[in-house]
């Protein structure tokens, strides 16, 4: 996840948001299972994920990748990169490192990477995607992949439909516009990974079921309302109704969120 600097807000890391993450670290890879492998998330290669967070997809990519490969992950913010070595080291994935860094100075060596990822970054970054984009394709080696995951935050929908959940999506994206954040991130990718001078290999998008629970119990509504109180999006007084508003809708059957996702698969030409 990208630093405060540019979120807004801190990362938060209860032991149920872990459990969100591991979640949705795992819908992620059986979800796009075919283009992993396709962008060189195989066994022995080298990836890099840049904006790791607690580490859920990093240890999802290293467990493919396994001890004959290299797999690091580079984080901004301290409490996400130890909470990312908990991860590793509870799931006996000792060899992956873990450093600090962010989108635009990895510190990661230029060139010799087979994969380079990116999920759910670029929206929090502002006028520095661009930027940051760049900067990976600089890690890859040739016929390497940048692998891009990012989202539309106007698209999130309810099932059933709930007006005060929808309202309350649509205040978080306010929030990040107020922030200079292009919170239509998602269908921009492609046009990034070309701005970088790679190939467009892939640009899809989908939308991903979660159950409405996990959005009862955590998830950026959760994590960015102290700092949408902060900003004025958000008034003291209206998140108890905002809770209530979300335990409310959890609790109805087969109650669940639908969340716009974008992939951008680039590749660097040249063969690996």
């Amino acid at each position: 996840m990208p630093d405060e600097s540019s979120r807004g807000y801190t990362l938060e890391l209860s032991e149920s948001e872990r459990m969100r993450y591991r979640m949705m670290a795992g819908l992620a890879r059986e979800n796009e299972a075919d283009l992993w492998e396709y962008a060189g998330i195989v066994p022995g290669a080298r990836v890099a994920d840049v904006g790791c967070g607690p580490g859920a997809v990093l240890a999802e990519i290293a467990q493919i990748v396994g001890p004959d490969g290299e797999v690091v992950g580079v984080e901004p913010g301290q409490p996400a990169r130890e909470a990312a070595r908990e991860e590793l080291d509870s799931q006996g994935l000792e060899h992956v490192e873990v450093r600090e860094g962010n989108g635009e100075a990895t510190g990661l060596d230029p060139g010799v990477w087979d994969c380079v990822v990116m999920r759910h970054v670029l929206t929090h970054t502002g006028e520095a995607a661009e930027r940051i984009v760049a900067h990976l394709a600089t890690l890859l080696a040739p016929g390497g992949h940048v692998y891009l995951v990012d989202t539309d935050l106007d698209a999130p929908r309810s099932s059933p439909p709930d007006p005060d959940i929808q309202h309350q999506f649509e205040r978080y994206a306010e929030f990040h516009r107020s922030l200079g954040n292009d919170v239509r991130m998602g269908p921009r990718l492609g046009a990034l990974v070309r701005a970088a001078g790679l190939e467009v290999a892939e640009h899809r998008g989908y939308f991903q079921r979660v159950p409405a629970m996990l959005v009862a119990d955590g998830g950026p509504l959760v994590s960015a309302q102290d700092a949408m109180i902060a900003s004025g999006i958000l008034e003291q007084g209206e998140t108890a109704a905002w809770e209530s508003a979300r335990q409310r809708f959890a609790a109805l059957p087969d109650a669940e969120m639908w969340f716009a996702n974008f992939i951008a698969i680039g590749r660097k030409p040249g063969e690996q």
